[in-house]
């Protein structure tokens, strides 16, 4: 392999990385949405049973992050109860919304978990992840630890 094909591949590589990154656009996140409550909205347990989860896709407002709110109370009835879907980036209180999950002490030790990146809450367990954008940082990673590998073998042959 030549040396400079290497670096381009991997050049390309962190070029799309980047634009593929979650970025502050006019167009806001894409969102699981479940368990809302409005009629004909499917609920959360339809979304854990589901095959594919693209019926469950929804674009959020500019500006908003993803959610995925279950209760702390009765396990047979999490799925049924839980809500995922977009909420405002800020508190009512204007705070920016952190990635992560809290319990809320008083609407009844309900656990919420905010994400910043497209489809992010769709984790059936209390931590949502953003496994898309490690998966492609792990890609680069590995793509550049190939190209080291075969650079050195290149000059250790010749």
């Amino acid at each position: 392999m030549k040396s400079g094909t290497c670096g381009t591949l991997l050049l390309l590589l962190l070029l799309s990385l980047f634009l593929l990154l979650p970025s502050a656009r006019s167009e806001g996140v894409w969102c699981y949405q479940c368990g809302t409550g409005v009629e004909g909205q499917p609920d959360c347990e339809d979304f854990a049973r589901a095959s594919s989860w693209t019926q469950f896709w929804r674009q959020c407002a500019p500006d908003s992050v993803c959610v995925k709110s279950k209760p702390a109370w009765d396990e047979d009835k999490l799925e049924r109860q839980t809500v995922r879907g977009c909420s405002p980036g800020t508190s009512l209180q204007g705070a920016r919304h952190q990635e992560g999950c809290w319990t809320h002490p008083t609407i009844s030790h309900a656990l919420t978990c905010y994400c910043h990146t497209s489809l992010c809450n769709s984790a059936h367990d209390a931590t949502l992840t953003t496994t898309h954008t490690q998966a492609r940082v792990l890609l680069v990673l590995l793509l550049l630890l190939f190209c080291v590998m075969v650079d050195h073998v290149v000059v250790v042959v010749v």
